[in-house]
């Protein structure tokens, strides 16, 4: 391993709050079939194995997270957070602040295509990296590292980035009450170019809630996390 590439993967190990043991597992994570079809004369493994032993390590620990910070879901709601959070835009995005991207091992043809870039190439180098980091340490190393990564998501409220609170509060509210929520625009203010949308959403004989957003859908998806939230705590 040259000098260059030692520099990009310690830059990363710093990132992370982890120094590999082996290294050379953590260079494997971050390189593309397509980059070792092209130097077969350098004898090297692609990461497709480590991706698919990420994706276990990464579902799992994530299931363990919200299952004790959300112990009064049921399995259905569970499910839904758990696959808003280990899919591929989300893991992309957790890829891009690791700049996962500027140490990818890639062949010039996906190069030159800008895959480098693209999300699914992101998501499974992350895979492969949470692998690296569980088989060079072991599985509570990776999970506190995944957990750092996934749990401000749930702290900061930027889930509502990824989980799709309009279907669930519907089906709480079919499954619940036999009836679906009702979404009203109250008002909106500002000019053309940034109006704010207030929007109130009803269950009847229940429960009003309301949420404002510089689009009809941002307010919305808004008001139906603050009933789905209040249906929840009811539970608890």
């Amino acid at each position: 391993m040259d000098r260059d590439r030692k520099a990009v993967l310690n830059n990363l190990q710093e990132k992370l709050g982890y120094i590999f043991g082996d290294i050379n597992l953590l260079s494997t994570a971050l390189t593309h079939r397509s980059y070792v079809n092209e130097n077969q004369q350098l004898s090297l493994s692609d990461n497709e194995r480590l991706e698919f032993l990420g994706d276990s390590v990464i579902g799992l620990c994530v299931s363990d997270l919200i299952i004790k910070k959300y112990a009064s879901y049921p399995e259905g709601d569970l499910t839904k957070i758990r696959a808003a959070l280990v899919g591929e835009r989300n893991l992309a995005q957790m890829a891009m602040d690791l700049k996962l991207g500027d140490c990818l091992l890639i062949g010039r043809g996906e190069e030159t295509s800008g895959s480098r870039n693209r999300e699914s190439f992101l998501a499974n180098a992350f895979e492969a990296v949470m692998a690296a980091v569980y088989l060079d340490a072991d599985f509570v190393t990776a999970k506190k590292i995944i957990t750092q990564l996934m749990e401000p998501l749930l702290n900061d409220g930027l889930l509502s980035d990824y989980f799709d609170y309009k279907t669930a509060l519907q089906e709480l509210c079919q499954k619940r009450y036999k009836t679906t929520p009702a979404y009203t625009v109250v008002s909106s203010k500002g000019p053309e170019h940034a109006k704010i949308f207030d929007v109130r959403v009803v269950i009847v004989n229940k429960l009003t809630e309301y949420g404002s957003g510089k689009s009809k859908k941002e307010a919305e998806k808004k008001a139906a996390r603050k009933a789905w939230e209040s249906l929840r705590n009811e539970e608890k």
